[in-house]
């Protein structure tokens, strides 16, 4: 297969994939030009529409595989398009949203839809006809075709921006910044979408004469065996030094067990045509044995992964990593015992997988929440039972707990313990304040004193939607000020933040002008329902000197507070436009 073909190749490639593939290239059009024109009109601060763009980026892989798997029958049932759009539309209208943020249960289920998506279209046209030839070469073409098509959108990207530049320069014609990202929009979404898909062959099936280059052997060999190799003997290193020192294993290393377990399926998927053929000691014998070896190391997974659980229940990282544990032994089983040995098991298990763990009762968000809510009920039945006093590293867990619920916006299933739902109880708009709210209701006294156990208070100002007012002042400039640095300067005159008393000290060399205590400001800011998006009058303090007159409008604040029981918050950095005004001037 050629890299670079000739134009003519392009142009006729590009109507056969558009009749081969036309819903997907429509959809793909369709989104673009969507995204175009949410650039265009500025509104990406919308979450809808964000959103939406996300639905179009993710049926790209659903509607290319829905193709292929089409092409394995004889009739062509069509219909089956209308499955996959009804997912798309139903995942779209399944997303909680509100006017700031969407719900982590809706992202993390975007990601396992990417991920099954790219899974299904890796073995979309083998699920009811198998040939290891064909799959070797079909994957080896989805390859070639994601290099050739990023290749060419780069180039096109590259050289259009370039023309816009020397017709902005030389010309002095404006151009709008939001078009060089229009311009990659379109390249990214229809240019190289259309290159990729014109480059599959019709018949798939077919391609059986294996081209196994010289480069790909090398990798193989060279690369790609010897780090399994390297992956192998760091982790039977750390499994002797387990048995050694008899402690139980670190959590990270279940994460490089499953890098190992992928990588040696790669492995296995490379050189699964060839294995027994090919004059090669280490490629022929990487089967059975990489299996074998990898057994022991499963079992120290599974010791890794129960030992988290055990500890800190179940949340969605560590549910999926479990059912990682689970497949990665029923792969290697499969490859140990099956006399098949059909490598297309490998997508087609974890693409299945990872969509049913996306819902029902058995899925990771039930699990998971309701295994956060039993260990929120022992947690706060213990501290409870010592009347409410308790160590730092315990209050730290129930916090955590509340902090994870609050995010998955689950807190009112703690109501059965507590006595009380916090949603209807602390009316408020803000998941950060709901959060905090009930926490300092629990009024749990710290009984030892860790060093700096710092937690983080954060508010911004509506500033879209404020004008500043430079009327009767002589000076403005925007000042980021913390307590690490003391240069924040507007004309001859300092601004410095002093450690833990929210006073903000202005001067002018040695010579001290004056104090500006945001105190109050801060204890209405902490009464306020929301935490961000604030009107302008809670954001600003005005104080005359008299050598000035000072106007302080708050962009950001950040507070930092010690979890001890002096519980004192304290201003440890802030945004702000500061508007002076010189007496001597008038």
């Amino acid at each position: 297969m050629k890299l670079i073909p000739s134009l003519g190749e392009i142009t006729s490639k590009t109507k056969e994939a558009f009749k081969r593939f036309p819903i997907t290239l429509s959809w793909a059009i369709v989104g673009t030009l969507f995204t175009l024109f949410v650039i265009e009109n500025d509104t990406f601060d919308n979450i809808s529409t964000g959103i939406i763009i996300l639905i179009f980026a993710l049926g790209i892989s659903w509607l290319i595989a829905t193709r292929f798997f089409l092409e394995q029958f004889k009739k062509k049932n069509y219909w089956v398009f209308l499955i996959t759009l009804g997912f798309l539309i139903g995942f779209y209208f399944s997303i909680d949203i509100d006017t700031y943020r969407i719900d982590k249960t809706s992202i993390i289920r975007f990601f396992l839809y990417f991920i099954a998506g790219h899974l299904f279209l890796m073995i979309a046209p083998f699920i009811t006809k198998w040939n290891k030839s064909a799959y070797f070469n079909y994957l080896k073409a989805v390859f070639i075709s994601i290099v050739r098509s990023l290749f060419f959108s780069l180039i096109l990207y590259l050289g259009v921006v370039l023309a816009l530049l020397a017709v902005k320069h030389l010309f002095n014609v404006d151009v709008k910044g939001d078009r060089f990202l229009q311009v990659f929009v379109i390249c990214i979404g229809i240019v190289n979408t259309w290159i990729y898909l014109s480059d599959f062959p019709k018949d798939i099936h077919n391609q059986l004469a294996i081209n196994y280059t010289k480069a790909l052997e090398v990798l193989v060999k060279y690369i790609l065996i010897p780090l399994v190799i390297l992956y192998l003997i760091i982790l039977y290193a750390y499994s002797l030094k387990i048995v050694i020192n008899w402690n139980l294993p670190k959590g990270w290393v279940s994460y490089l067990v499953i890098a190992l377990s992928f990588l040696g399926f790669i492995v296995q998927t490379l050189i699964n045509p060839i294995q027994k053929t090919i004059n090669s000691r280490a490629i022929r014998r990487f089967h059975p044995w990489f299996y074998y070896l990898l057994l022991p190391l499963i079992g120290l997974l599974f010791v890794a992964i129960f030992r988290r659980v055990n500890e800190y229940g179940i949340t969605e990282n560590r549910y999926f990593v479990l059912v990682l544990a689970f497949w990665i032994l029923a792969m290697t089983l499969y490859m140990i015992f099956s006399k098949q040995q059909r490598i297309k098991i490998f997508p087609l298990n974890l693409a299945i997988i990872t969509l049913l763990v996306s819902f029902g009762f058995w899925g990771a968000f039930s699990i998971s929440t309701k295994s956060q809510v039993q260990r929120f009920e022992k947690v706060y039945t213990d501290i409870k039972n010592t009347d409410f006093s308790t160590t730092f590293e315990k209050k730290n867990q129930l916090r955590s707990i509340i902090r994870y619920l609050n995010e998955k916006d689950e807190l009112e299933k703690v109501a059965t313990t507590i006595g009380y739902n916090p949603k209807t109880t602390f009316k408020t708009e803000s998941h950060w304040q709901l959060q905090e709210k009930l926490m300092d209701s629990l009024d749990i006294k710290v009984t030892d004193n860790p060093e700096k156990p710092y937690r983080a208070y954060y508010y911004n100002l509506d500033d879209f939607n404020i004008t500043l007012d430079l009327k009767n002042y002589d000076f403005l400039k925007r000042l980021y000020i913390n307590l690490h640095e003391n240069k924040n300067s507007i004309n001859q005159y300092q601004l410095t933040l002093t450690e833990r008393s929210n006073i903000l000290k202005i001067s002018t060399g040695e010579d001290l002008i004056g104090e500006i205590d945001c105190t109050e400001m801060i204890k209405n800011l902490k009464n306020q329902e929301l935490n961000y998006n604030l009107p302008l009058d809670l954001m600003t303090i005005e104080q005359h000197f008299e050598m000035l007159n000072v106007k302080l409008v708050f962009q950001s604040i950040s507070l930092s507070k010690i979890d001890d029981n002096t519980l004192e918050e304290y201003l440890s950095n802030a945004t702000i436009y500061v508007l002076i005004k010189e007496k001597d001037a008038e």
